[in-house]
């Protein structure tokens, strides 16, 4: 065969393949439902003296704050086939005291990253944790103080995924998570319940919803090249 019919041939092949589609993606989507609860007013913040309050301004409490609800659950990806490299993160993630409460209510970072706990109210705090493996405190904290953590590797009920509590001493109602992963697949669900983790690659995942008042949701997927899982979840 002479050598132009083999570049004619190799021409005609490259030319009938399909031209990579940019909008194509490896990866999960998928949408998240809560159970619906009525407002617990019993569980409000005893201090409300400290607080700025007004009538239009709705409660922070867990059960009564449907966005809150949703934005408090995390949904990870964690690879069946292979080790991720998962590294820290390369900014510290903030925890800001505010008003009473820690904001977000869940944070989640990858083993060894920097969490900084932020105090915005015009009085002390405190931030301790009691969980195994994680347990510190950092003392009596004024307005504007700024402490730093890293987060260590934890393990609860499954490898991989480890939730330190967080408390404050002067403030009891005051509770939130730290969610320690070995995975850099992760995201915090919109307050519409949705959620998209792109940019994953190819293989076989056990994808997890994390809330902090319900048990572990877990599926297990197979993701080809180039597809978008939907996949849903439903706490009860």
């Amino acid at each position: 065969m002479s050598l132009l019919l083999i570049i004619f041939f190799l021409f005609i092949g490259s030319s009938s393949q399909e031209p990579p589609n940019p909008e194509r993606n490896t990866g999960i989507r998928g949408t998240v439902e809560l159970p619906s609860v009525e407002s617990n007013t019993s569980n409000r913040f005893r201090g409300r003296a400290y607080r700025n309050r007004n009538s239009n301004q709705e409660s922070e409490t867990e059960t009564s704050n449907a966005k809150k609800g949703l934005t408090s659950v995390i949904v990870s990806a964690h690879p069946l086939s292979g080790n991720p490299m998962t590294q820290p993160l390369p900014d510290p993630v903030q925890i800001i005291q505010k008003d009473a409460i820690f904001i977000p209510h869940v944070t989640p970072v990858t083993v060894g990253s920097v969490v900084q706990f932020v105090n915005d109210d015009p009085f002390f705090h405190n931030v301790f944790s009691l969980t195994p493996g994680a347990k510190f405190n950092i003392g009596r904290r004024p307005k504007g103080d700024i402490y730093s953590k890293t987060i260590p590797q934890l393990t609860w009920k499954v490898q991989g995924l480890g939730p330190i509590s967080l408390y404050c001493d002067i403030h009891s109602q005051m509770n939130a998570i730290i969610l320690s992963l070995d995975t850099p697949y992760f995201t915090r669900v919109n307050e519409d319940g949705t959620y998209s983790l792109p940019d994953l690659p190819a293989g076989e995942y056990e994808i997890r919803a994390y809330h902090p008042r319900f048990d572990l949701e877990m599926r297990t997927v197979t993701i080809s090249e180039g597809d978008t899982i939907e996949l849903s979840f439903s706490f009860s």
